[in-house]
């Protein structure tokens, strides 16, 4: 085990103050060798401090760094948590140097290669150094992507970090866990793991004071989309009922080329889960016109972050129908035949929902009653599909589709109740007949009752000796029923 002498601490903290040694404040003299930065992977459980990485020495003394020096030191709880850590890389497959001693002026040497990490800006580049390299990444899983930098160079935080250096745009560490406790994305504790991805971008989307000022094609970013997409039917999905299928922010947005969907690409986010309605929408006029007018596709019905649960009540003119904010004012080109065929369809799509609930009270209650109908109900989910399909023919626009979805419904639905009333017809029916059928069966009964109880009494087989008494209770053999 290596000794560190008592002085040790203090002349490295004269150093540090001294000098530029850190990494954040040391000038890159040279491109790095990629190969020469890279170690093979160690053992698993290696000891935070060896005899080859004496980094930690140093920067997991806490009373060594202060102030803005703090963010130098390095915990043994990051380390171990670290999935880089537990696959075997240490301090210099990052950040090269000599981690072999502890004599500051070769640590930090540029003859030992050290890396230097000026601003936030070098962070992406960083990590990209293994992390774009497939033949480096496939040893430790063969089917990992590695386009993570390309595509961050191409999102909003990328283009406005290449930009302007922002300090307060989003780079790797901000999202994966930090600068020295990298989380893998499956894990249930990464900030990236799919009920927490909302959370981790609401820790700068939802903060007014970083969020200030931030525009996006000449519209404000705002800063309430984290509380708005929590009330809505996919935020209650993921952390309500834990549905890991229900989008977060990164299903929208993208992952490391995250940027918001443009007018014309809205219907396409949707549809990679809601295949089915954009595949609708797409071969509709209405979608050309969504975006002359510039309206944002389903956004422009369903919202954008505060998704509701999809109802009836949003067809129709009524005053909370999503159809009468556009026909009823005649805005954006909508015309007084859209708003008639909407008033239609509504009354239409009301009655077959009512028609469906009188088929199931009807078949509720044969079943109650006892009769068998099993076939019924089965029948009754023809006509609840096809009002699902109505509902998801809206999309195309198009009355035609939407009405014989509605009519093959309303015949389903009407079929069933007629055979639930049916069996309750003869539910009564068989109530009748049983009762009639009772009458003659019990004229019958007591008919016999009278036979048997006019039937003399038959003499006793065996005489009774003279001199016998006639035992207790026995009336004289010369006596008939209804003698004195």
């Amino acid at each position: 085990m290596t000794v560190i002498p008592r002085f040790l601490p203090s002349m490295l903290l004269a150093a540090l103050v001294a000098g530029p040694v850190c990494a954040a404040d040391e000038p890159p003299a040279h491109k790095p060798d990629e190969k020469a930065l890279r170690a093979p992977a160690l053992k698993d459980k290696v000891p935070l401090v060896e005899k080859e990485n004496k980094c930690i020495l140093c920067h997991g003394e806490k009373d060594l760094w202060e102030g803005e020096r703090r963010r130098l030191y390095v915990s043994d709880k990051d380390l171990a948590g670290d999935i880089h850590w537990q696959k075997g890389l240490r301090c210099y497959d990052c950040h090269g140097g000599d981690s072999t001693t502890t004599d500051i002026s070769k640590v930090h040497s540029e003859k030992a290669k050290f890396l230097t990490l000026k601003s936030r800006k070098n962070i992406p580049e960083l990590c990209g150094r293994c992390h774009s390299d497939i033949n480096y990444m496939r040893q430790y899983q063969p089917s990992m992507r590695t386009d993570q930098l390309a595509e961050y160079r191409t999102s909003g935080h990328g283009k406005r970090l290449e930009a302007t250096g922002d300090p307060q745009v989003a780079v790797c560490t901000s999202c994966h866990g930090g600068r020295h406790h990298i989380y893998a994305v499956h894990d249930l504790e990464s900030p990236v793991y799919p009920t927490h991805v909302s959370k981790t971008c609401a820790t700068c989307h939802s903060d007014p004071k970083i969020m200030e000022g931030r525009q996006y094609h000449g519209r404000p970013l705002g800063h309430n989309q984290y509380e708005e997409w929590k009330q809505s039917v996919h935020g209650k999905a993921l952390l309500e009922k834990g549905d890991r299928s229900a989008p977060s922010c990164n299903k929208c947005h993208g992952n490391h080329g995250a940027l918001p969907p443009e007018i014309g690409s809205v219907a396409n986010a949707c549809g990679a889960c809601h295949a089915k309605v954009a595949g609708l929408f797409a071969n509709t006029q209405m979608k050309h016109k969504f975006e002359e007018v510039g309206l944002p596709g389903c956004a422009t019905c369903h919202s954008n972050h505060l998704i509701r649960q999809p109802s009836d009540e949003m067809l129709g003119m009524g005053e909370d129908a999503t159809c009468s904010k556009c026909h009823a004012q005649g805005q954006h080109g909508a015309t007084l035949a859209g708003a008639h065929v909407a008033r239609t369809l509504r009354a239409e799509l009301d009655d077959l929902s009512q028609l469906i609930a009188e088929a199931e009270t009807k078949t509720a209650e044969a079943e109650r009653l006892g009769m068998e109908v099993s076939g019924p109900r089965f029948d009754l989910r023809k006509a609840v599909d096809a009002r699902v399909n109505a509902r998801t023919l809206i999309h195309s626009f198009d009355p035609g589709p939407v009405g014989r979805a509605l009519a093959e419904g309303k015949q389903a639905a009407s079929e069933v109740k007629e055979r639930a009333e049916g069996a309750m017809h003869e539910y009564t029916a068989r109530r009748v007949w049983l009762a009639v059928s009772l009458v003659p069966i019990a004229v019958v009964v007591l008919l016999l009752l009278v036979y048997i109880w006019r039937l003399p009494i038959p003499a006793a087989t065996t005489a009774n000796a003279p001199g016998d008494p006639t035992p207790e209770g026995r009336p004289p053999d010369n006596m008939e029923r209804g003698t004195i």
